[in-house]
């Protein structure tokens, strides 16, 4: 349990430190072009590297006239423009992390999932099992295994290139071994994205979101209790082809029994664009992602037996294939619109669920 906690904490370092490297370096370019001191390793001047106000004029021609001289072209740190936004969002973006990049767009998903073997672990997925009564909020018997599907209707509205806003309303299907099967509304969440670094290349964002007790928690479609997570999000275009992401955030439950426990979440992904005909692309997604819960309790079925959640820590890999359409060339559904097919599969004992497909629509504005 020590080296699972220290393992977190190194990965939240590591983390801060390539978003302060991200935000550091481009800056630290920037104060130098604007105090006109020329980068040393790119204007090879004839003598030592000095502000160009003091570099000696440019030879003229015999005419009298000053020599044309081959522009240099510098990567792009402007921000990011519409055309080159709605590009990276649509044709790219990962499967089951957050994506960095606000902008406009709905969203339908479907999530199946299956043999959650604790679904009352920190209370993340449902309460506390109602067999221990008290203030106990969960489904009436101890789970073994819980099958659920969801569909959820999502929608962003973003403001400009750096500032969006967001809701998402979830309805649950539930088959548990033990309890009855039931449906209706889970619990909903809202909130809103902010991009400190927003450029044709990279994204660095922070995300606040907060998840509100609509679903019943005594049928097991919602935890009944107000959550937070804040979050750090990265996104990254390494080629015209390949893009990185990265998230990190902390959900934190409030209110809730003994059972509810702070939950770190965090992950890693790549996608590479393998068809690219500027009117379609495919791109292949690989994600890892990890939870690492920091405090709370679980139940054993079938004794009922309550152990500390803290320190279980589940890895899942995902894999799944973004097919994006451009608006040129398409009609209906399938303009400036993009599919997300996906598998998850744990890799570690401990789980929220064993296996996971996702099917995903969007529709960017």
């Amino acid at each position: 349990m020590g080296f699972q906690l220290k393992m977190s904490r190194v990965i939240q370092l590591a983390f801060a430190g390539l978003v302060l490297f991200t935000v550091g370096a481009p800056t630290a370019h920037a104060q130098l072009r604007l105090f006109g001191l020329p980068r040393c390793d790119r204007d090879p001047y004839p003598q030592p590297c000095m502000p160009s106000t003091l570099m000696p004029s440019k030879p003229l021609t015999p005419d009298g006239k000053t020599p044309d001289v081959p522009a240099v072209t510098e990567p792009s740190l402007a921000p990011v423009t519409t055309a080159a936004l709605g590009d990276n969002a649509m044709s790219f973006g990962p499967g089951y992390l957050d994506n960095a990049i606000p902008f406009t767009h709905f969203r339908l998903r479907f999530d199946a999932a299956y043999r959650d073997n604790r679904p009352d672990r920190a209370e993340y997925f449902y309460p506390k099992c109602g067999c221990f009564g008290g203030n106990a909020h969960g489904p009436p018997l101890s789970e073994s295994s819980v099958d659920y599907q969801d569909i959820s209707a999502y929608f962003e509205y973003a403001v400009n290139n750096r500032f969006s806003v967001f809701a998402e309303v979830p309805v649950r299907f539930l088959n548990p071994d033990n309890n009855d099967n039931t449906a209706g509304m889970a619990d909903m969440n809202l909130g809103f994205k902010y991009a400190f670094v927003a450029n044709e290349r990279r994204f660095v964002t922070f995300q606040g979101r907060i998840f509100l007790p609509t679903g019943d928690g005594d049928r097991g479609l919602g935890n009944d209790h107000v959550s937070l997570e804040p979050s750090l999000l990265y996104n990254e275009n390494v080629t015209d082809r390949l893009t990185v992401y990265a998230q990190l955030g902390d959900w934190i439950p409030v209110g809730g029994s003994e059972f509810a426990g702070n939950i770190l979440r965090y992950g890693v992904g790549a996608s590479y664009a393998v068809v690219d005909s500027g009117r379609f692309r495919a791109a292949p997604v690989v994600e890892l992602l990890g939870w690492t819960v920091l405090g709370g309790r679980e139940s054993v079925f079938p004794t009922n037996a309550i152990l500390n959640a803290s320190g279980d820590t589940i890895i899942n890999a995902k894999i799944g294939v973004r097919f994006g359409f451009a608006p040129d060339g398409n009609t209906g559904l399938f303009s400036n619109s993009d599919i997300y097919i996906g598998y998850g599969r744990a890799l570690t004992g401990e789980v929220w669920y064993k296996d996971i497909l996702r099917l995903e629509y969007r529709l960017r504005f």
